[in-house]
């Protein structure tokens, strides 16, 4: 990372999904950037912190780390972006230490944007409340955000909606996302749709989907996926693609689950 002679508002964050509490994160930042005449700048992280902390339990991702950074950009409260690779240094690095070499001392940070619940550093020490005092010293300020109430009154949260998901719950996954789960993908011409490895796949039956290819080209149809000893597998109707037609699909919409069931390979 270059150092940054022109100071900034700093969120941190893994944003995975960019769902709605991320997306009110992100206002603020903007508006407090605006506010004080600086940079908009998110600070976010690959692979996702939990998965070397506690690889056993590292999370499916809701989307790809470059799917992340387009989404982050199409918000419009970002000027900057800066994806930091999380590895073991990383995670034996203090908050102190990370915010006053990295976010201060290479880019600038003037002022930090965070939900209220953020946390950093080994031993989770960096709390918002920790946080707070360590700007009063190192001169920056700090902004909490309380995310959106929502589905059984929780907070907006990635761990959330990746449970509705797993649970076939896409209506209320999209109401906390913003849209509707997605998934990158290509299809061959039997029907058959690849799956991308890692990441957040809901439970086998059939679904409601949107295909999207191209700019603009849609197409609706529904599909299976079955779930074969760990392994995804997704399949069409042959009806909902023309004989022989080979199609690049960017990203298939989950809509709803129509049946819970094992999809016959």
């Amino acid at each position: 990372m270059k150092i940054q002679k022109q100071g900034c508002v700093i969120s941190i964050g893994v944003f995975d999904g960019v769902h709605d509490g991320h997306r009110r994160v992100l206002q603020t930042l903007r508006e407090t950037a605006s506010d004080l005449g600086l940079l908009a700048a998110v600070v976010t992280f690959d692979p996702h912190p939990r998965s070397v902390l506690r690889p056993a339990s590292a999370p499916a991702m809701l989307v790809s780390v470059q799917r992340r950074l387009e989404l982050l950009q199409s918000t419009g409260c970002v000027d900057r972006t800066y994806l930091i690779p999380f590895d073991r240094s990383q995670r034996e690095q203090a908050a102190d230490d990370f915010v006053r070499n990295t976010l201060i001392g290479q880019l600038g940070m003037r002022a930090l944007v965070v939900g209220a619940n953020f946390v950093c550093g080994k031993g989770r020490v960096g709390t918002v409340e920790h946080l707070v005092r360590l700007g009063q010293s190192a001169n920056f300020s700090v902004h909490p955000v309380d995310l959106h109430p929502a589905v059984d009154t929780k907070p907006a949260s990635s761990t959330l909606i990746r449970r509705l998901i797993l649970e076939g719950d896409m209506r209320r996954s999209a109401q906390l996302l913003g849209r509707h789960h997605e998934l990158e993908c290509e299809t061959g011409p039997d029907g058959e749709l690849f799956l991308p490895r890692g990441m957040c796949i809901p439970p086998a039956g059939r679904y409601s989907v949107l295909l999207r290819h191209g700019r603009n080209a849609t197409l609706q149809a529904s599909v299976g996926i079955a779930n074969e000893r760990g392994l995804h597998r997704c399949f069409a109707s042959r009806s909902d693609f023309e004989p022989g037609l080979h199609v690049t699909v960017q990203f298939l919409d989950l809509l709803e689950m129509i049946r819970d069931e094992e999809v016959p390979a």
